[in-house]
């Protein structure tokens, strides 16, 4: 008998062991390794399962089969649990830029030509301004539609109106991108095709993508970490350490009086660290 799943919109649709696949294939999980988890789920799938159980089921049959496996293919979720707000997902991805070469600056007040702007990402590189709007969702289903990108464009030619008149860069040195985590609509990403609007999203553009970018370099969240308690996932944002990659370097002795823990508390997070690194 065929199953249904139910998707976080509400939408039920049949289960489709291919997607799956391809989700832990995006999850740089091997071949064999998709096979085998996918064989277990399978046996496991009851009619009208959220994707969420789905999800939970998958991550639970590869924690049994290789960990480090696991602990990538909940890179989506660990980000959506860097907090109920978006200013640590800001810092985060004015962090993942600084890596790729670009010098940031978060939650810069610019004067547009009617009004001034609060712009939550201003990235520069090789003479080239962006400035980048980052739309953070906690919850799977969410998407950035397609009022999002109208407001995030019609901020940007406000802008661009008042750089251009006042001689500071011409039309071709700016431009304007919604970065999120999660999907944006069909009708959101039209629009900014045909606006210029660049955007940075999970799985979108089909290339390099979000995604894409925090896997070339390892670019992790702490929050990716199942060896560290919430209490312990908050004091590293309160101290701006937000990827793995900082916790690596703070070394066992200093992570664990940061965090308040025993020496061998701290070595096992380490241990998790090195695992995905």
């Amino acid at each position: 008998m065929k199953k249904n799943i139910v998707k976080a919109d509400g939408k039920v649709e049949p289960y489709d062991e291919d997607k799956i696949n391809l989700s832990l294939v995006k999850a740089s999980t091997p071949p064999n390794l998709a096979k085998k988890t996918i064989r277990e789920v399978n046996k496991k799938i009851k009619n009208n399962m959220s994707t969420t159980q789905l999800y939970n089921k998958t991550l639970d049959q590869l924690k049994k089969l290789k960990p480090e496996a696991a602990l990538k293919y909940s890179l989506k979720r660990a980000i959506m649990d860097m907090g109920p707000e978006g200013f640590v997902f800001e810092e985060y991805i004015s962090k993942i830029l600084n890596q790729y070469g670009f010098s940031t600056e978060v939650g810069r007040i610019i004067n547009g030509y009617c009004v001034e702007h609060e712009v939550d990402i201003t990235a520069k590189k090789e003479g080239a301004v962006h400035f980048i709007e980052c739309k953070y969702h906690n919850s799977p289903g969410t998407k950035s539609d397609l009022k999002t990108a109208l407001y995030i464009n019609s901020r940007f030619v406000d802008i661009e109106k008042a750089y251009i008149k006042n001689g500071i860069f011409s039309d071709d040195q700016i431009d304007a991108m919604l970065v999120t985590n999660t999907k944006c609509t069909s009708d959101a990403i039209e629009y900014a095709r045909c606006a210029g609007l660049k955007i940075l999203a999970w799985h979108y553009p089909e290339i390099e993508n979000l995604e894409y970018f925090i896997e070339a370099k390892k670019l992790y969240p702490v929050s990716i970490l199942t060896k560290i308690t919430a209490r312990h996932k908050e004091i590293l944002f309160d101290s701006n350490i937000l990827m793995i990659k900082e916790v690596e370097n703070l070394g066992i002795n200093t992570l664990a009086k940061l965090l308040s823990i025993s020496y061998r508390k701290s070595e096992k997070i380490l241990n998790e660290v090195k695992i995905l690194l």
